[in-house]
């Protein structure tokens, strides 16, 4: 298909193009507590194709683009058709000019997966035994689970020479822990992605998130506290520092969105919590989100984002870096954030709340709010410390980030390395 593809685009005297292919390969597993209830596996091939269109109107130059996904059953004249309506599409889309990507000859290559070391469907034994290995309470258990472990081959190929290959592993799992509350069951919900074998991770996951199931189903209800110290943990820390990715991404300062600036001291100039430092590294292991290159075949480097508060560098792809003329980064989607300077024994002595599972925790990386409905969290009042659920926090980044303090110990969700708490302080809290 492709070498049909490239003879329609030669033919057709279209010179600037990308083709994007994705071959995955996928093993699904589905679990009712511990019974296996279906397996299935597949094969699918993805091929996008972008055309770009030059042209000028009023004396300015502008590069149009439009992408179609091409199917492997399609016959010569059918993909020539395609060809055909993407490049008039493109025709009609008026960006700003800016370059394509072109090939880079110092490529670091990804680390092999330890799934690389033997067929997808021969893991099946050992994963399930990870996701079961903590499933032995009696009064909590496992009670349903899915597993997709998919290898996925990318080629990138441009016009401009670019013509470069990567694998990948990609291993998401959602299961739901259940118990019996006072009324109701009582159900805890989480989702794992990850690149490596590590029944250890798979299994310290479930067993926090069961031992949570039985504290939410004697947590009582989270009380009107106003103003106070919230301590943020888990996946919500992840969700905070989106808010300094996204505004410190090209496109959004070309946007208007961000305003933050090259050499800002974006936490502001008196510090008086942890100054945060933040790296892109598009090689993170265990990430499904490391890669050499982006979508365009840009090769990537680790970046320093962020240095105790000082913005370093923007990052994004080639348009919005040649838009803004700072140096192509490619599209990172690995960040890491140093620890701060106390544990989390140290942020645990003073009467606060801790959070860890809300039903959608969400930052607005335009303003800055945030909020989140309470699923799970403790109370600790100086002397005791009870289970909470129910209530919403809310707050504004820009209010907080001078004070926040970030916890000693790191933990890893995928793409995020960072801080397992954040202490942050008079945080808007609705409860009874």
């Amino acid at each position: 298909m492709l070498s049909n593809i490239l003879e329609i685009l030669s033919k057709k005297k279209i010179g600037l193009w990308k083709i994007n292919i994705e071959a995955t390969t996928a093993i699904e597993l589905f679990f009712i507590k511990k019974k296996l209830d279906m397996s299935r596996s597949k094969d699918v091939s993805h091929l996008k194709l972008t055309v770009y269109k030059d042209f000028e109107m009023d004396g300015v130059k502008y590069r149009g683009s439009s992408t179609a996904e091409i199917h492997p059953h399609m016959s010569m004249e059918e993909i020539a058709e395609i060809v055909d309506s993407t490049y008039f599409a493109a025709s009609l889309i008026k960006n700003k000019y800016y370059p394509l990507a072109e090939p880079s000859f110092s490529i670091k290559s990804l680390e092999p997966s330890s799934f690389d070391k033997k067929p997808l469907e021969q893991w099946i034994p050992e994963l399930t035994e990870a996701i079961f290995a903590e499933d032995v309470y009696e009064d909590r258990y496992l009670n349903s689970a899915e597993l997709f472990l998919n290898k996925v081959q990318h080629r990138i190929i441009n016009s401009k020479g670019i013509d470069v290959s990567y694998s990948s592993y990609d291993c998401s799992l959602e299961f739901v822990c259940s118990t019996k509350g006072e009324a109701v069951e009582v159900e805890i919900y989480k989702y794992l992605k990850f690149s490596e074998f590590n029944p250890e991770l798979i299994s310290e996951s479930i067993k926090e998130s069961l031992h949570n199931c039985s504290e939410k189903a004697k947590a009582s209800k989270t009380p009107a506290l106003k103003k106070s110290t919230v301590l943020l943990s888990g996946e919500a820390v992840k969700e905070f520092f989106n808010y300094y990715y996204n505004q410190s991404k090209a496109n959004s300062v070309y946007a208007g969105i961000s305003s933050m600036k090259l050499g800002e001291k974006i936490q502001g100039e008196k510090i008086q919590g942890d100054p945060i430092t933040i790296t892109l590294d598009p090689y993170l292991s265990n990430s499904t989100k490391s890669a050499p290159y982006d979508s365009q075949g840009t090769a990537l480097n680790k970046l320093g984002l962020i240095k105790e508060g000082t913005l370093l560098n923007y990052w994004g792809d080639v348009r919005f870096c040649s838009y803004l003329q700072v140096p192509v980064t490619g599209e990172i989607s690995n960040i890491c954030i140093e620890g701060g300077s106390k544990s989390l024994e140290e942020l645990r002595r003073e009467p606060h709340l801790e959070l860890v599972a809300f039903s959608d925790f969400q930052m607005d990386s335009l303003t800055g709010n945030f909020a989140g409905e309470i699923r799970l969290g403790w109370y600790f009042d100086g002397t005791l410390r009870k289970p909470v659920t129910g209530g919403s926090i809310s707050g504004n980044i820009k209010e907080v980030q001078k004070n926040m303090y970030l916890s000693k110990e790191l933990q890893q969700d995928n793409g995020f390395r960072g801080p397992r708490s954040l202490q942050l302080f008079n945080i808007s809290v609705a409860g009874e």
